[in-house]
């Protein structure tokens, strides 16, 4: 991902307080979580304090999806934009520092562009040469609103220019004003408690460009599925694929490094398969043998010319050899003695055709014809049996003469050619049959 398209991206959270920065950054490796609990807290608005601590208990989201449950316009938001949400966590996913070190870059933009200072809301204070956000009393956290394609000065990257959203009033926040969108600076809301259960366990160590944890500071992170990730209590969060719940991956990389390949389970399903023996050469030292050939008998290289008796090399049904289809009409008496004996001659030369392999010794193989000259000549051979399935035609002269024949002996057949009425064929002595034309 480019870095105006990791600007982007990141630029409508960049100046939240650090520790619900990183808890979105996160959750947003879930998104399916992300969306059940977005789901939950819309559906229970009123749940605060201890009775949404109670309701929470039997969910088994993520420690950063539920550590966001006080937080509802967040969860709102990330459900409303869930493309956006997912990307995020493709991005954080994929290169971690390079996300930190983009929201260090925009929240200088801001601060140079006059729009980024402390307030009654949120303090702001650089050390180490980092721009820290944080709530400007311990007991409260605001969320702040803002338009990310104004507060960093004017947009340097319009193929890839930042969405903004306004969160509806349910959430605490008066209408959008008539300049919202025209003007820079930061819209607030109502505040939200600040609680053990939700804050105070994950933060961003701009210094190492990653989130430092402490379990021991949250009651979710604390469960024994999530805290035995850190034996020591705290660490650096790493991902947990169980909580994605089958969400795909960006690449493969991603993919191979938080689902690696089980070579157990692989080499259980070749076995299962067959595929258990794989020679590297094959008979007779010829080497070259492709990847996952399998060592079978040697059998004819084509179904059509099957040994008597043999099952056929392919296919799950056997096909029987040219000539000898079964339950076909013509074949057997019934058809022509020429073309029964010339098939039956061609059947028995093809399974006679028989070579010593290279090298002299072992099994004989068939020599075939190649599969298309069998197909044509066994589709050849049904058309054939077809045609004499039909009623035969009488050649053309012997119905003239058969028509004569019985004109002259009835009189009551018409005469093929001229002289009509008066019983004559159209050579020969007239009147010798002795009957009348019509």
């Amino acid at each position: 991902m480019s870095q105006d398209q990791l600007d982007g991206l990141l630029a409508p959270i960049a100046l939240y307080p650090d520790e619900l920065l990183t808890q979105i950054l996160m959750a947003s490796t879930y998104p399916l979580e992300v969306v059940e609990a977005a789901r939950f807290v819309k559906a229970n608005p009123n749940l605060k304090g201890q009775a949404l601590d109670d309701a929470l208990k039997d969910k088994s989201w993520d420690p950063s999806v539920l550590s966001l449950a006080p937080f509802p316009q967040v969860l709102d938001m990330m459900n409303e934009k869930l493309e956006w949400t997912q990307r995020l966590g493709d991005a954080f996913l994929a290169d971690e520092a390079a996300v930190m070190r983009t929201v260090q870059a925009l929240r200088q933009r801001a601060q140079q562009a006059g729009n980024l200072q402390s307030t009654e809301q949120q303090r702001v204070y650089v050390q180490d040469r980092n721009i820290v956000i944080e709530p400007a009393q311990p007991q409260v956290v605001y969320v702040p609103v803002y338009n990310p394609t104004i507060i960093y000065g004017p947009w340097w990257a319009p193929a890839y220019r930042p969405w903004y959203w306004y969160p509806p009033p349910i959430w605490g926040y008066p209408p959008a004003p008539p300049w919202w969108g025209v003007t820079a600076g930061f819209f607030w809301g109502s505040a939200w408690v600040v609680h053990r259960s939700y804050w105070g366990w994950a933060r961003p160590n701009w210094t190492s460009n990653n989130v430092n944890i402490n379990v021991t500071n949250n009651y979710w992170a604390s469960r024994p599925q999530y805290a035995q990730r850190y034996p020591n209590g705290t660490g650096t969060w790493s991902h947990v694929p169980e909580h994605r719940k089958g969400v795909a991956y960006r690449d493969a990389a991603t993919y191979n490094r938080y689902r690696p390949t089980n070579p157990a389970a692989v080499q259980t399903r070749e076995n299962y398969r067959g595929n258990a023996a794989r020679p590297t050469s094959l008979q007779g030292g010829v080497a070259g043998a492709s990847t996952g050939a399998r060592e079978t008998a040697t059998r004819p290289a084509s179904p059509g010319f099957a040994q008597p008796g043999a099952r056929p090399a392919t296919g799950s049904a056997a096909q029987p050899s040219i000539g000898t289809l079964p339950n076909q009409p013509g074949t057997g008496t019934t058809g022509s003695v020429d073309q029964s004996a010339s098939r039956q001659a061609r059947d028995r030369t093809a399974r006679t055709q028989q070579t010593q392999p290279p090298g002299g010794g072992g099994a004989q193989t068939f020599q075939t014809q190649p599969r298309p000259q069998v197909q044509m000549e066994s589709s050849r051979g049904q058309a054939s049996r077809q045609q004499m399935m039909q009623t035969p035609e009488q050649p053309r002269g012997q119905g003239q003469h058969m028509n004569q024949t019985h004109g002259r002996q009835g009189g009551e057949r018409k005469a093929p050619q001229g002289n009509a009425g008066r019983g004559e064929k159209p050579q020969g002595n007239p009147g010798e049959g002795g009957g009348k034309g019509r």
